[in-house]
């Protein structure tokens, strides 16, 4: 069973800034509105975030520290370890609901905030690409071969989270998250599934080219004759 722990205490005052700026909107809330609803000053604000941009993704900062992390220290195969990390990142999502999808309400309104989740995606697919390069065998002939498993990774996980996203909470079971998180080790796993012989070298071996031998031999030369000079030649 996947089990979903409850939201990381470090998360608390961007969660409260990111329900603000959904609620009063982006270009409404001051910096100082979201520094008191962060409990804090403005300048531990400005210190802590950098900016209202910032805050909106302050918690992607620690997920990607844990996703650099758990891949340095993990014991599984390349692609295994690629699965593992996109679900780390989808479970988060799992444990703050409330404010995943403020988030994406605010990104549908505010273009900039579309363009921030794209470099962030992309952090996170640079981190799953510079894992595979260093652990696959023979990486450096496998190195777009690994982009496009991180990339493909990376846009399944999204759609997933998209389509979960977009659903009310109202309409979801009890059960729809432990689903949509299964789901999405299904479909990581089938992925895996079609990239692991060309990440890992472990796809049936090719079979071998048809060889031409050419050898001169006398006439009226025997068949034991014909064997060994044939056998010759492909020695």
């Amino acid at each position: 069973m996947i089990s979903h722990p409850t939201r990381h205490a470090a998360d608390g005052p961007a969660a409260a800034a990111i329900g603000l700026l959904a609620e009063q909107g982006y270009d409404a809330t001051s910096v100082d509105d979201l520094a008191d609803a962060a409990g804090m000053s403005r300048s531990t604000f400005f210190r802590k975030f950098g900016s209202k941009e910032d805050v909106v993704f302050a918690d992607h900062e620690r997920i990607l520290r844990q996703v650099t992390d758990r891949l340095a220290e993990t014991m599984l195969e390349p692609p295994a370890a690629i699965e593992d990390a996109a679900l780390l990142v989808f479970n988060h999502h799992l444990r703050n609901p409330e404010t995943s999808r403020a988030r994406y309400e605010l990104m549908q309104a505010v273009p900039a905030l579309r363009d921030r989740e794209l470099v962030t995606s992309h952090r996170y697919e640079r981190a799953f690409v510079l894992h595979l390069l260093d652990r696959l065998p023979d990486a450096g002939t496998r190195e777009y071969t690994a982009v496009a498993f991180a990339a493909a990774a990376v846009a399944v996980h999204n759609a997933l989270l998209r389509r979960w996203l977009r659903t009310a909470p109202a309409q979801l079971a009890e059960t729809a998250d432990r689903d949509t998180s299964a789901e999405l080790a299904n479909e990581l796993r089938a992925l895996s599934g079609i990239f692991r012989p060309a990440l890992l070298g472990t796809g049936p071996s090719a079979p071998a080219s048809p060889a031409v031998v050419v050898t001169v031999l006398a006439g009226g030369a025997d068949k034991d004759a014909i064997l060994r000079a044939v056998g010759d030649a492909l020695d």
